[in-house]
Formats: structure tokens, C-alpha cells, sequence
């Protein structure tokens, strides 16, 4: 079976371009479930943050507002994480031996935007795993942990097909004219070739071992994509 590793941020804040801060961290509804859908598959699963501090949650992922299609699930998220405690005792991406893992897996969150997107250690870990064939999730704002994968000074995903939260999620979301810059924008910059499903529905994209996913709504459907994928990488995974 697969060894995978869930890379979360343990930012507390984001920096405006208006010189506020909001409060950040990891979104729950794109942890929990792919983390339980690969254990229930049997695979085995860690968790790291770039520092090594405990993954931080962004409180807002429990609203009720982000839960109109199924008002039980904040619950069910808070029980899951209350059972959980890798979490809160995560390894530290430069503790990381890359060759111990088939997969990395990035949930969003406004926090990879604020601690992977500049991350030399981050960059090195995704290499690595890029180079040994391992495949490579991330979905709403974990794309960021993309970004500084570099060899040779070009980007390792120059010309993938991926996906992230869109422009206009981050316009609904009012966050668009004061983010210091899009995620969509910065993967485009660098070679990415991105396409979105309309705002809140899923989308999600693979593109040789890299698999990406708009927003929470897509979380299963990664999930699932990356377990088919693993299915097919031979009998030892």
C-alpha cells in the first residue's frame, strides 16, 4: 500500500495588499475527507507543516454558510479532527525523507498562500517526489505548495493542466482586490494551463502524476482520482 503525506500550513494570518491581516490556516472539508478516504483504502497517511508547529484551522471553514448542502457536515469535520491528532503533532517538511513517500497531498485554505508558495524546503520535498514518479495533490489554495518547485530554474509543472479556486470564487469570497496576488494568476504566470467549473462546483483535473481540484466541493473527487491512479502504479501500492 501507499505511504502519503498531507502537507498543512501553519499559518494563523494572511497579509492583505491593503496592510490588514485575516485569520487563515488549513480548510477542513479538503483534509478530512481525502485523509479518511486513503486510510479506508488502506493506505498509510502522515502529516507534516513546513515548520513542524501544529497545522493551524481556519475557523471559518466550519460556518454554516459553507455548509447549505448538508448542514450536519461541520460536525461531523469537528468530530473527525477532535479524533485526529496528527494534526496538532504534524513532522516538519525539512525533517521529511522524501523517498519515504509515494504521494504528497496539499488541502487549501488561505494558509499555503501565506507558508508554502516561497517555501525552498517545500520546493525540494515536491521535487523529489515529482522525480520518483510519485503523484502529487492539491486542491483550492494547496496548489501554492506547487509553486516553488524548481529545477534547473523552471518550474516543474510548466504546461500541466491543473486547477485551483478561481478568480471569481476569490471575487465572491470578497478577497479579490485585497489578496497580494491570485493563485490562478501566479500558476498561470509560471506555465500552468488552468481551467475552472463555475463557482462551489466541483472540478477536478489530472495531468500525468499531478491532480489538482477547485475548491472543497472537489475534495472526494481528487480523492478518488488519486486512488484509481495508485490502484494502477503496481501490487506493492
Amino acid at each position: 500500500m501507499a505511504r502519503i503525506l498531507f502537507v498543512l500550513s501553519s499559518a494563523s494570518h494572511l497579509n492583505l495588499s491593503d496592510g490588514q491581516q485575516i485569520a487563515t490556516g488549513f480548510w477542513a472539508q479538503e483534509f478530512i475527507p481525502p485523509y479518511e478516504a486513503f486510510r479506508q483504502a488502506g493506505h498509510t497517511v502522515a502529516v507534516a507543516t513546513p515548520d513542524g508547529r501544529p497545522a493551524v484551522l481556519d475557523a471559518l471553514c466550519l460556518a454554516p454558510e459553507f455548509h447549505a448542502d448538508d448542514p450536519t457536515r461541520p460536525a461531523r469535520l469537528q468530530g473527525a479532527l477532535a479524533a485526529l491528532p496528527d494534526w496538532r503533532r504534524p513532522l516538519a517538511v525539512t525533517a521529511v525523507t522524501a523517498g519515504d513517500y509515494d504521494a504528497l497531498f496539499f488541502p487549501g485554505g488561505h494558509g499555503p498562500v501565506a507558508d508554502m508558495a516561497d517555501d525552498p524546503a517545500i520546493g525540494r520535498l515536491v521535487g523529489r517526489i515529482h522525480a520518483a514518479g510519485g503523484l502529487i495533490g492539491a486542491i483550492c489554495h494547496g496548489p501554492a505548495g506547487l509553486l516553488p518547485a524548481r529545477q534547473e530554474g523552471r518550474w516543474l509543472f510548466e504546461g500541466y493542466r491543473m486547477t485551483c479556486f478561481s478568480p471569481e470564487e476569490e471575487r465572491l469570497a470578497g478577497l479579490a482586490e485585497r489578496l497580494p496576488w491570485l493563485l490562478a494568476d501566479r500558476l498561470a504566470a509560471l506555465g500552468g494551463q488552468l481551467s475552472f467549473a463555475p463557482p462551489g462546483q466541483a472540478h477536478v483535473v489530472s495531468d500525468r502524476h499531478l491532480f489538482t481540484g477547485q475548491n472543497p466541493a472537489s475534495a472526494i473527487g481528487l480523492a478518488q482520482a488519486m486512488l484509481k491512479a495508485l490502484s494502477s502504479l503496481g501490487p506493492g501500492l
